[in-house]
């Protein structure tokens, strides 16, 4: 039985339901107070319990052989202590989950190929480093990935880290469903001309790399996972736009312009009367200036991992969905 955490979120939803389709038997972990929505059409068996609960997750973990940790703080904004709390703290409470079960012999840890910084093309798993790093987030899941090695070598637990890019495609309401729609408003901001490039990751192949850690029995080892596609900010925007049959139209932003701005709205928006996140943090602002750009070599190699390289019909998929939901 593979217990996927964070069942009810957009990556660990469509794990689930990838794994079902491949006939793996799988139970998904959510809080009771989950919004459910997006596990309403799959044959699932929901087992619940919060991460921070130590009880309840080791009952949640009962019988199960294999965890996918997918559940995280995913933001750019909040507080160091926050981000620790879910991600690192996570971590801890669900390998531990596992040594009490007795039967969990294997942990697939969902990281973030940003643990590697940014602004070099091709960076490898073996650049991931904690000074190159300047955000919680970042920092929070590389904490967690060292804490998940030491506390899997103590127990004996085969584990296995993927890094995945940024994961966009149908069901993602908070990335890709926001900039569709600013593209289909005319109001999707490019830094620097958009310039910047990416490796991009489409939700089902992060999906294939998982299906194939589970294939090698786990397997051990730390894996970049990307649609191996390099594109521009501006080429990715302008595909979204053809698929949406309209005109191009962004907002061209200087870099020091924009980044001015997202110190600014931080700064206001940790005064006592604001509330929620600010309209832009310095990390939006960097995401879209520098390159992000990774390398899936050692996955190809040692994983076998061949991912979809359609960006085309990946992008046309998620404007096909993004229709299907919009008002």
């Amino acid at each position: 039985m593979i217990l996927v955490t964070g069942a009810n979120g957009f990556v660990g939803a469509a794990i689930v339901e990838f794994l079902i389709d491949h006939d793996r038997e799988v139970c998904g972990l959510v809080r009771t107070t989950s919004d459910l929505r997006r596990l309403e059409t799959l044959d699932v068996t929901l087992r619940y319990a919060d991460i921070e609960e130590m009880d309840a997750l080791e009952k949640a973990v009962a019988g199960c052989d294999t965890i996918i940790h997918s559940a995280a703080r995913a933001s750019d904004w909040g507080s160091r202590e926050v981000f620790h709390q879910a991600n690192v703290g996570g971590v801890e409470n669900v390998i531990e989950a596992a040594r009490r079960s007795g039967t969990v012999r294997s942990i697939i840890h969902l990281s973030t190929a940003n643990v590697a910084g940014y602004g070099t093309r091709d960076a490898t798993e073996d650049m991931a480093s904690r000074d190159r790093l300047r955000f919680h987030y970042s920092r929070s899941k590389l904490d967690a990935e060292q804490t998940a090695l030491q506390l899997c070598r103590a127990y004996g637990l085969q584990l296995t880290i993927l890094r995945p890019s940024a994961v966009y495609g149908p069901g993602d309401w908070k990335w890709s469903y926001e900039m569709v729609r600013r593209i289909a408003q005319g109001s999707w901001p490019l830094v620097s001309g958009g310039r910047a490039i990416s490796t991009p990751l489409y939700i089902d192949n992060l999906s294939r790399a998982i299906d194939l850690t589970l294939r090698h029995d786990g397997t051990g080892g730390v894996y970049n996972i990307t649609d191996g596609v390099t594109v521009s900010w501006r080429e990715f925007s302008e595909l979204i736009a053809s698929h949406l049959g309209v005109r191009p139209r962004f907002l061209n932003i200087p870099y020091p312009v924009a980044l001015s701005a997202g110190v600014l709205m931080e700064s206001l928006n940790r005064l006592p009367f604001f509330h929620g996140e600010p309209m832009a943090t310095r990390y939006r602002v960097i995401r879209g200036a520098k390159d992000f750009h990774y390398s899936i070599e050692r996955a190809k190699e040692q994983l076998g991992y061949q991912p979809d390289t359609d960006l085309d019909a990946h992008l046309r998929a998620t404007v096909e969905w993004y229709r299907s939901v919009s008002p």
